[in-house]
C-alpha cells in the first residue's frame, strides 16, 4: 500500500512537479552566463517611387541578414545570487516532496490502522449481538418452566435488538473506513482488494530528547525553512549587487543588397548600463531583503519550537496509549471472567437480568477499550515517524 501510495498519490505528483519546475529554473538561470546568440536573414520586394517623379508599379528585390552575439562580462554577483537562490529553492522543492511523501504515508498508515480497528471493532459488535442471541434464547426457555419472568425475555429481547443495531453502526464505521484508507492511497473508487493482517513491526521508541534530535537532523519542515533562509541570504546579496552597473559585450555582423555580392559590416561595443536615480527604489529592496531574512530566521525558530511540543506531544500519546493498552486487557480479562460467574449465577436463579446485561457491557466496552487502545499506541507511532523525517517503518530487534 505505501509503494502505491508514494508512486500515485496526486499530492506527491504535485510535489514532485514542482521539484522539477525549480530545478528547471537553476537551468535558465544559467542559461543567463552564456552568450546570446541570434541570427536572421530575409528577402523583400518594394517600389522605389518619390516625390516629384511619376509613380511606377515596378518592385525591387533587396537581401539582408545578419548574426548577432550578447555576451555579459560582469554583473558584480547579480547571476551568482540569482543562482544561489534558485538552488536553495531547488532543494526547498526536494524537501517538500520528502514532506508530501512523509504526509502521504503518515495519513495512509493511520487510515490503515483506523481501517484494522474498524474491522475487529466490529467483530466485538458480532460477538455481543451473538451473545445477546443466547441471552434471549435461554430467557424464552426459562420463561417456558417457569424459573423466570416474562420480563426478563423482553429485557433480553431489547438488548438483542441493542446489540444489532451496535452492529450496523460497527459495519458503516468499517465502510467509512475503508474508503478513507481509498482516499489516503489516492483512489477515487473502490477497486476490490483485501487489507492484510496488521503486521506493523512495534519495537523500543527512543526519549524525547533522542526523538528532537532526530527531528532537527531530518524533518523536511525544518529543512525546507532553512533553505529559504538561505535564499533570502542570497536575496540581499542580490539586491546589493544590483546598485552596480552591467558590463557586457555586443557583436554584430550583418549583410544586405540588392544584387550579389552583398555589402557586409561589422561592428562590436562594451557596454555599461548604470542607473542614475530610481527614488531610491534599490535601497528600498535592500532593506525589504534584510526584513524578509529576519523573518525567514524567526520562522525556522518558531517552527523547531513547534516540532519539539508536537514531538514531546506524540511522545506522551505514546505512553499514555500503551498504558492504556495493558489495563484494557487486564480488565478485558477480569470483564470476561465476571460474565462467566453471572451467567452461571443467572441460569441457577442467584443474579438478575440486569446484572447479566451489566457484565456483558462491560466485557464488550472493555474489548473496545483494548482495541482503540492498540491501534491508538500504532499511529502515536506512525506520528513519531512522521514528525522526526523517516519514511520506513521501525524494524523489531534481532
Amino acid at each position: 500500500l505505501e509503494a502505491l501510495a508514494l508512486r500515485y498519490h496526486p499530492s506527491i505528483l504535485q510535489a514532485r512537479q514542482a521539484a522539477e519546475a525549480a530545478r528547471l529554473q537553476c537551468l535558465m538561470t544559467r542559461a543567463a552566463r552564456l552568450p546570446q546568440i541570434s541570427a536572421s536573414g530575409g528577402y523583400s520586394r518594394t517600389t522605389r517611387n518619390t516625390q516629384g517623379q511619376p509613380s511606377s508599379e515596378r518592385m525591387q528585390g533587396s537581401w539582408s541578414g545578419g548574426i548577432g552575439l550578447d555576451l555579459l562580462l560582469h554583473d558584480f554577483g547579480k547571476l551568482k545570487a540569482q543562482a544561489r537562490q534558485d538552488r536553495e529553492n531547488l532543494i526547498a522543492a526536494e524537501e517538500q516532496l520528502r514532506e508530501a511523501e512523509l504526509e502521504t504515508l503518515y495519513n495512509l498508515r493511520s487510515a490503515f490502522y483506523e481501517r484494522h480497528r474498524a474491522a475487529h471493532l466490529l467483530g466485538v459488535a458480532l460477538q455481543a449481538e451473538e451473545q445477546y442471541a443466547q441471552h434471549l434464547e435461554e430467557a424464552r426457555v426459562m420463561a417456558e418452566v417457569g424459573t423466570r419472568r416474562k420480563y426478563d425475555v423482553t429485557k433480553a429481547g431489547v438488548d438483542w435488538g441493542n446489540a444489532r443495531l451496535d452492529t450496523i453502526a460497527a459495519s458503516n464505521s468499517l465502510a467509512v473506513s475503508h474508503a478513507q484508507l481509498n482516499r489516503a492511497l489516492g483512489l477515487a473508487e473502490n477497486p476490490a482488494y483485501e487489507v492484510a493482517d496488521d503486521i506493523s513491526p512495534q519495537d523500543a521508541v527512543k526519549d524525547t530528547a533522542a526523538l528532537m534530535d532526530e527531528a532537527r537532523e531530518n524533518a523536511p519542515a525544518l529543512a525546507v525553512l532553512r533553505a529559504r533562509e538561505r535564499a533570502a541570504s542570497a536575496y540581499v546579496d542580490q539586491t546589493i549587487a544590483d546598485l552596480y552597473p552591467d558590463l557586457s559585450l555586443g557583436a554584430d555582423a550583418d549583410i544586405s543588397g540588392r544584387n550579389f555580392p552583398l555589402v557586409w559590416n561589422f561592428s562590436w561595443a562594451v557596454r555599461a548600463a548604470q542607473s542614475v536615480f530610481d527614488g531610491r527604489r534599490r535601497t528600498t529592496l535592500i532593506r525589504e531583503a534584510v526584513t524578509r531574512l529576519r523573518t525567514a530566521r524567526a520562522g525556522l525558530a518558531s517552527a523547531e519550537q513547534s516540532l519539539h511540543l508536537e514531538v514531546l506531544t506524540a511522545r506522551a500519546q505514546l505512553d499514555t496509549a500503551r498504558k492504556r493498552s495493558e489495563v484494557a486487557r487486564l480488565v478485558e480479562r477480569q470483564a470476561a471472567e465476571n460474565l462467566e460467574v453471572v451467567n452461571e449465577q443467572y441460569r441457577v436463579g442467584i443474579s438478575s437480568s440486569i446484572e447479566r446485561t451489566d457484565a456483558q457491557v462491560a466485557l464488550t466496552q472493555a474489548q473496545s477499550d483494548a482495541i482503540r487502545a492498540r491501534y491508538d499506541e500504532r499511529i502515536a507511532i506512525a506520528r513519531l515517524l512522521r514528525l522526526t523525517g523517516r519514511l520506513a517503518a521501525p524494524q523489531p530487534a534481532p
